[in-house]
């Protein structure tokens, strides 16, 4: 393990807004795990965040950072609690993978287009009630990023994300590993839903 870990924020005025935005999903995420006061504080100032204004940029990351290094100490193995991390992800690597890992779609966007997935799929499944999906959906709107899925895919690629999401390293058996919320600050691990109903989720979406 590192014995110190150095952040250059001047570096980051020297990348373009797209990375920025990629960089920023992380953050995004975290708060989502930590709870309100987190994302409350992110959703206040995110505009100042993304910015790069000072003191919001550091302290947005050393709060991020800070909430990674409890996870990842308290499991280091991922046997349970560290699996939260993968919140967006199943989705997110699916979206990349499907568009062949072009530059059509970053790392960091597809994560937050997985993040939106998994709360709109919470949302469906009655999990997540629609105050917080709509304090998600919100604060993700304005960002520079259109977290539309239907900007990057339509029907017929379904079955091949649906593909990509079941050979995530996640899932043991037929069905599909997610990590959901039951709220902000309430991630739900080890849930498994069959690829029909995903499927089915992913269609209402490109279609709608």
């Amino acid at each position: 393990q590192p014995d110190l870990v150095l952040t250059d924020i001047s570096l980051l005025k020297s990348l373009p807004i797209r990375e920025i935005i990629c960089g920023y999903a992380e953050i995004f995420k975290h708060s989502l795990l930590a709870g309100k006061n987190k994302f409350n504080f992110l959703n206040k100032n995110k505009e100042r965040v993304i910015k790069l204004v000072s003191p919001y940029i550091e302290k947005a990351i050393f709060e991020s950072c800070k909430i990674k290094k409890q996870i990842v100490e308290n499991d280091e193995k991922e046997k349970n609690l560290r699996k939260v991390l993968n919140l967006g992800h199943t989705f997110g690597h699916a979206y990349e993978a499907t568009l062949n890992y072009s530059k059509k779609l970053n790392h960091g966007e597809a994560v937050i287009l997985g993040i939106i997935s998994s709360a709109k799929f919470s949302y469906f499944n009655k999990m997540l009630s629609k105050n917080n999906f709509r304090k998600i959906i919100a604060h993700i709107s304005n960002i520079n990023f259109s977290a539309e899925l239907k900007n990057f895919f339509n029907k017929k690629d379904v079955k091949t994300i649906v593909k990509f999401m079941h050979a995530d390293k996640k899932n043991k058996s037929s069905k599909i590993n997610l990590i959901l919320l039951r709220g902000i600050g309430k991630p739900v691990i080890n849930l498994n839903f069959n690829k029909k109903k995903i499927q089915s989720f992913l269609i209402r979406e490109l279609v709608n």
